[in-house]
């Protein structure tokens, strides 16, 4: 149960990234504050030692050079309390929004975590300034702090890399050099030391998220951009050029990661495990001639459990990349829906078509393994196993 528990909570995890509830003040920097005294900055947070915020974060500060008042402007909002949260949730529809705190309580909740803060000082003129400043008073309008959020095209730090390319005079120039990754190398990047997210990511993560990215398509991720406003410059209509970030800071040092409250065995050793237990099991019934009908409930419930989850998210779904996952083959509700059927036939050593089909297959599933052009993991090899062990259980030892 604790294992079934940690993967939808992996799941749910995933498809928040990398929102945050954050407190909001009904106060918020005036839209006519001289903008000669402003000072904008892109704010990167790290990762935190938490499943749900391994991917960091990223905000706008706004900074009054002149007086005290110092804001956090972020994307990364939303209302737990809101009617359907959970299904909504689920099926990529919630509706996020920009929230604004001081800087003060934005900074402690982050250094209480032991998160990093880098600070890039934008080098923006007067005039982009204010327009920067209006654009986010503006957004912040309760008739406009709402969006819709993706949690790949359109997150919390997708929204402030916008903001900053409409606002200069001019154009933003990034940086050419590239590397051939996917979503999945990235987000695979960010959950190594966490084996049971990152398993339960590549559950549900499709072909889509195979394919090799560009730059720009690096961006949803706030460590990324931040290393791309680094090598950016402004280039105005005459060609002249200025760097993008004026100067860096780190405002927090992090602190070493602690996974010790992961589940200690991982993914590929539950496995393991799994499949030696099934095996034997397998054993044990054909030297006694003796169906353990009671084994295919856990089997088959997980399977089943599993491949509701890849379906709903595959059929109705809004997140990305969901909704080209090839181990929906594997992976559906079926097995969940029959489970009654096969168990009563199993009782009685019945023969059952469905396991002659589904021994044949897996078979067919685990050989064709490698050309699906999808990344599949490989903890799907031993579980595959596991499932053919009772299918051919049942062929061999149902007769009736």
């Amino acid at each position: 149960m604790k294992l079934r528990v940690l993967f939808f909570l992996s799941i749910l995890c995933w498809v928040c990234h990398p929102v945050q509830a954050q407190t909001e003040n009904d106060s918020i920097p005036s839209d006519t504050v001289a903008a000669d005294s402003l000072e904008i900055s892109l704010m990167t947070c790290g990762q935190a030692p938490m499943v749900y915020a391994l991917y960091g974060h990223t905000a706008i500060r706004v900074r009054n050079l002149n007086t005290s008042e110092d804001w956090a402007f972020n994307y990364g909002s939303f209302d737990m309390s809101a009617p359907f949260f959970v299904p909504k949730f689920i099926f990529g529809i919630m509706d996020y929004e920009l929230g604004c705190s001081t800087f003060e309580e934005f900074a402690y909740r982050y250094s209480r975590w032991g998160t990093d803060i880098t600070q890039q000082v934008l080098n923006l003129t007067p005039q982009e300034k204010d327009r920067m400043l209006n654009r986010l008073v503006e957004n912040y309008k309760p008739e406009n702090r709402g969006y819709r959020y993706n949690f790949i095209y359109d997150n919390c730090c997708t929204r402030p890399r916008d903001i900053v390319e409409e606002i200069v005079d001019g154009s933003v120039v990034y940086p050419t050099d590239s590397v051939a990754v996917t979503y999945r190398d990235l987000v695979h990047h960010y959950n190594n030391p966490w084996p049971w997210s990152k398993f339960a990511i590549d559950l549900v993560f499709g072909q889509e998220a195979d394919q090799v990215l560009t730059l720009r398509q690096h961006e949803f991720l706030p460590e990324y951009l931040m290393q791309h406003f680094d090598k950016c410059v402004i280039k105005d209509k005459s060609g002249a050029e200025r760097p993008l970030v004026l100067s860096t800071s780190v405002i927090n040092a992090q602190f070493p990661f602690d996974n010790s409250k992961e589940f200690f065995l991982s993914p590929m050793q539950c496995a393991i495990i799994w499949l030696v237990l099934s095996l034997l099991i397998l054993g044990y019934e054909i030297w006694r001639k003796r169906l353990l009908w009671g084994y295919d409930i856990p089997v088959f419930l997980t399977q089943g459990g599993a491949g509701l989850i890849v379906f709903l998210l595959f059929f109705f779904s809004d997140h990305p990349t969901v909704g080209s996952n090839w181990l929906i083959l594997l992976l559906n509700p079926i097995p969940l829906f029959y489970l009654p059927w096969m168990i009563c036939k199993g009782r009685k050593r019945k023969k059952d078509l469905y396991h002659t089909i589904n021994m044949y297959f897996l078979v067919l599933f685990l050989l064709s393994l490698t050309i699906i052009p999808q990344n599949i993991p490989l903890e799907i090899i031993p579980l595959s196993l596991v499932l053919l062990t009772r299918s051919v259980s049942h062929v061999l030892l149902c007769k009736k």
